[in-house]
């Protein structure tokens, strides 16, 4: 939609988004795949991010005795909470607002399957290239990442992988297992301006690459 809107015009909001499916166990609380395709529709925004200025999840709390509305970001009651695999899915994109779109090339014969954006950001002691890329199929995806134009050298020892996943794409969070579907950060020796990976099925995965300065 934003791809083709004049970027002499105004800026936008996106007020509220949201996967809402309302087949029995495909989404109403939350789930996995659900927070795929938001993420995708993120990827989406985040390559606009030259028109559109802010994005909102909506709702963003709700009272498990008091369901008015589904799916929702967090969940609580009177002593308990928990995230849905949609507000782990925002984690991913904190850093977007005021990032800079950098160009990518992701080489892959799951093509259709795939969605990504690369953005760059500093926090206050690093420059990290940051690469999203969904992965909505239920195979594994081998792929080359290549990145050119890097004002500085990838650091491989500061660079870090962060994936999104579970074993069922229908998997969600609950009071007694509010992790269940949560991030997992791990290091990414072979980080590099271009580098092999692998993406597990059914996964959003945020290569950090640290950036020398």
């Amino acid at each position: 939609m934003f791809d083709n809107v004049p970027r002499t015009g105004p800026k936008v909001f996106v007020s509220e988004y949201a996967v809402v499916e309302e087949k029995p166990g495909d989404g109403g609380n939350g789930n996995l795949v659900a927070s795929l395709a938001e993420a995708a529709f993120l990827t989406g925004l985040e390559k606009n991010s030259d028109i559109v200025q802010m994005a909102s999840y909506a709702p963003l709390f709700v009272n498990d005795n008091d369901r008015t509305w589904m799916p929702d970001a967090i969940v609580f009651n009177s002593w308990q909470q928990y995230g849905t695999p949609s507000y782990w899915m925002q984690t991913f994109f904190r850093e977007s607002s005021g990032a800079l779109i950098h160009p990518i090339t992701i080489n892959s014969s799951y093509s259709q399957q795939l969605a990504a954006s690369a953005v760059t950001w500093q926090d206050s002691k690093i420059s990290f290239l940051r690469v999203k890329i969904v992965n909505f199929g239920p195979v594994a995806v081998n792929l080359t990442i290549s990145a050119s134009g890097l004002e500085a050298s990838v650091n491989s020892a500061r660079s870090t992988v962060t994936v999104l996943t579970s074993s069922n794409p229908l998997d969600g969070n609950s009071f007694s297992r509010p992790k269940k579907v949560a991030p997992v950060m791990s290091e990414l020796p072979n980080a590099a301006e271009e580098m092999q990976a692998l993406l597990v099925p059914y996964s959003l995965t945020s290569f950090d690459l640290a950036l020398d300065v």
